[in-house]
């Protein structure tokens, strides 16, 4: 349903032509984060080629590389091999390793999990490309200033994905958006300490005209991603020097109902360094310079 606006009222031109360039200022930002987002591919059976199923992001932790994505992007394949590529057409590449997750929902899956983080621990060696997108702590969110800057939706959806034997090329999509006010993460029932959510309307304003929005699927696991710098309050001024930091690891895209938002949920990303402390507790000392958990 195309939402209830007079376009042709001044003052909402003048809102809709304010976050429009602010979202465009905050997609020109170098993509720091956005290439460290990876598909994930369910292994081929017999035959068959590989599949794209979801989306992670390659960490570093002192010499230790990571996946980070969603536990139920992991349900079908899963917890010592992972198939990743870089959408580019270069081959798929096979990385063995160990998951640690949130627990399984009632269901013995991750399909109901609420938390729904998962760290992949790259065991096997990888390429000097991958090394190079990989990120660092410097490079995620740590601080409460969320609710004015400008977001990214970040990942591979299947339909932009496209295998051919051992060579896969996909399209990595970022969408821009604004974090949900507190108000709406009570009405949704979301915890906003335990995740992040971007409104993600089913109908989209582009050149004037309602377009319904992309299915996001295969963004699980993909990353929400904080423009510091890029502000969307009207009369804040934006900061000389702009970057990306992870706040969020992609889970779910919830539909609206009697015409609420929609909105993409993330889990936020202390979850997932809680769960390398607790099974890595050799990388406790750096991951604890950067956050304290209560």
């Amino acid at each position: 349903m195309k939402p209830d606006i007079d376009l042709e009222n001044p003052i909402v031109k003048f809102g809709i032509a304010y976050i429009q360039n602010q979202m465009g200022k905050a997609l020109d930002v170098p993509q720091r984060v956005e290439s460290a987002v990876l598909p994930i591919y369910h292994p081929p059976n017999l035959k068959r080629k590989p599949v794209q199923i979801g989306s992670g992001v390659i960490v570093k932790i002192k010499s230790e590389y990571f996946i980070f994505s969603a536990s139920h992007v992991f349900d079908d394949i899963g917890s010592h091999q992972l198939l990743i590529g870089d959408g580019t057409g270069s081959p798929i590449q096979s990385l063995s390793g160990e998951r640690f997750s949130s627990g399984k929902g009632n269901s013995g899956t991750h399909s109901d999990d609420p938390i729904d983080a998962s760290v992949f621990h790259i065991q096997s060696p990888i390429s000097e490309a991958l090394k190079k997108v990989a990120l660092t702590l410097n490079d995620f969110d740590f601080s409460d200033e969320k609710s004015n800057s400008a977001f990214i939706a970040a990942g591979f959806r299947v339909k932009e994905s496209n295998t051919a034997g051992n060579t896969a090329r996909s399209k990595r999509e970022g969408f821009p958006s604004v974090e949900i006010f507190k108000d709406d993460y009570l009405r949704k029932n979301i915890n906003s300490e335990a995740y992040i959510a971007l409104g993600y309307e089913d109908q989209i304003l582009v050149d004037g005209h309602w377009k319904t929005s992309p299915t996001p699927k295969g963004f699980s696991g993909g990353a929400i991603i904080r423009v510091d710098g890029i502000s969307v309050n009207i009369g804040t001024p934006d900061k000389p020097a702009c970057k990306q930091l992870l706040t969020g690891i992609i889970i779910e895209q919830r539909r609206g109902k009697n015409k609420d938002m929609e909105v993409l949920i993330g889990t936020r990303i202390h979850f997932h360094l809680f769960a390398i402390k607790h099974f890595l507790p050799e990388l406790d000392d750096e991951i604890s310079r950067f956050i304290t958990f209560t």
